[in-house]
């Protein structure tokens, strides 16, 4: 015998609500019921993991299905060490926090207290990190700002200077770099050498430094100062010895 096609729905909808209709509800009910029992924290290289957790606000024992993952996201990335962050869950109960943490290049000081700034210009306070980095020290402004990039001082001019020297491979070489009287001054990362740097050129200046100092000052010691403010040309005054 031959079921219409009504019996046919009929036995469906009974098959649905005696073997398949239990196992939907159980699985809401055990999505419903898991609690956080691991917190793994990837990428952070500065921050301690337990301090990280902390921001989060999420703790062991939360049921995972009342947590706002973008809420946790959003208040790991108020701090102001950390570039990006993703917050997701991993079957059954653990919850991953990946983090990119920004990198300083730079530094400088405003009434007492260490500032960094990364590549983008954001500056984060010494105190928030917990350590501090051997980065170029930039001088003291009388004020920090959010970013160097709204800074109307001599402290955005030198940063931009410093983005130049990485781009030009002449980074490593500088230790401090700031405004003195007008004019662009650097002191080297070794041998504390004074090099002016004049107001113009700056891309071919490092690139002139760079090579002066791989060809000249390693094999001659180290020069009372470098001059650079001449188009074109290179001015050092060398010990008589050297």
């Amino acid at each position: 015998m031959r079921l219409n096609e009504r019996e046919i729905k009929l036995w469906q909808f009974l098959v649905f609500v005696f073997f398949l209709l239990p196992l939907v509800l159980g699985a809401i009910n055990w999505r419903d019921k898991r609690v956080v029992n691991k917190i793994i924290v990837k990428g952070n290289k500065v921050l301690p993991s337990e301090k990280i957790v902390k921001l989060a606000g999420v703790k062991l024992g939360e049921r995972i299905v009342e947590l706002n993952l973008s809420e946790l996201r959003g208040r790991i990335e108020k701090h102001k060490f950390i570039r990006f962050a993703d917050v997701y869950t991993n079957l059954p109960d653990v919850i991953f926090i990946e983090v990119v943490e920004r990198e300083p290049i730079a530094m400088f000081t405003s009434k007492g207290k260490i500032y960094f700034v990364d590549l983008e210009g954001v500056v984060i306070p010494a105190e928030e990190v917990g350590r501090l980095f051997s980065v170029p020290f930039l001088g003291e402004i009388e004020r920090p700002v959010a970013n160097v990039n709204f800074d109307s001082t001599g402290l955005r001019k030198c940063f931009e200077l410093l983005k130049i020297a990485l781009e030009k491979r002449a980074y490593e070489l500088i230790s401090e770099l700031r405004v003195k009287n007008g004019e662009i001054v650097l002191l080297t990362t070794d041998g504390a050498v004074p090099v002016f740097l004049g107001d113009d050129e700056f891309d071919r200046k490092f690139v002139y430094l760079r090579e002066f100092w791989k060809q000249v000052v390693l094999k001659r010691g180290y020069p009372s100062y470098i001059d650079l403010r001449y188009s074109g040309s290179i001015f050092a005054k060398f010990d008589s010895k050297n």
